[in-house]
């Protein structure tokens, strides 16, 4: 199976990326490549053609005090987690790279979800761009699948990780890799859940 996979220079992207295995050829994508099976956004024709497609490439702003708010970096994390990947997708559609693929996987997080947000108490959330920019996701994945495309589409949240964007005492992000490529292997995701399936806990988060 070959999978491709943005966002590989840290976190969980980059112990997904090193999960490569007889099982799984893993290639990525980066602004800064600097390994064999690893390409910058711009290098379509030297890219596989994946059979697993994973948006991961994510950054994270903090505070939602609209008293505060930081134009310039909202755009920034709105650049990066939702413009960005959606137009990644769409030019390997166009150049005819996804002729092969059978699951398009996102890697969103809890709060992709706005009813998630909805429950959650102020001080709980993330920055603006955060928050919109992962929702903005979930709503990418409801339309996409109106197109009837041959591939499934999912988005997941990995859970809080012990990364740069998680926390000291989250998850292990190497442990939540391997789960997750064991699910992608046992063909968990080519059926498409009605929600941000949970790697954690293997639940689903309502839209």
């Amino acid at each position: 199976m070959i999978a491709l996979i943005t966002g590989i220079s840290k976190g969980f992207g980059n112990a997904f990326f090193n999960l490569h295995n007889k099982h799984m050829a893993i290639y990525g994508v980066s602004r800064n490549p600097n390994h064999e099976r690893s390409f910058d956004y711009a290098s379509f024709e030297n890219m596989p053609n994946p059979e697993v497609l994973i948006l991961n490439a994510a950054i994270g702003d903090t505070g939602v005090e609209i008293d505060a708010f930081d134009a310039q970096a909202f755009e920034n994390v709105l650049q990066v987690n939702l413009i960005q990947p959606i137009t990644f997708f769409s030019e390997l559609n166009r150049l005819g790279k996804l002729e092969h693929l059978k699951s398009l996987i996102i890697v969103g997080s809890r709060f992709s979800s706005p009813t998630y947000i909805r429950d959650q108490d102020l001080d709980q959330l993330p920055g603006y761009g955060y928050c919109l920019s992962k929702s903005g996701l979930s709503l990418f994945v409801n339309i996409l699948r109106k197109e009837e495309k041959s591939f499934s589409v999912n988005i997941i949240h990995p859970g809080v990780l012990n990364t740069e964007m998680g926390s000291p005492e989250g998850l292990n992000a190497g442990d939540m890799a391997r789960k997750f490529q064991s699910k992608i292997l046992d063909n968990s995701f080519l059926q498409e859940f009605n929600g941000i399936y949970e790697l954690p806990t293997d639940e689903i988060i309502p839209f």
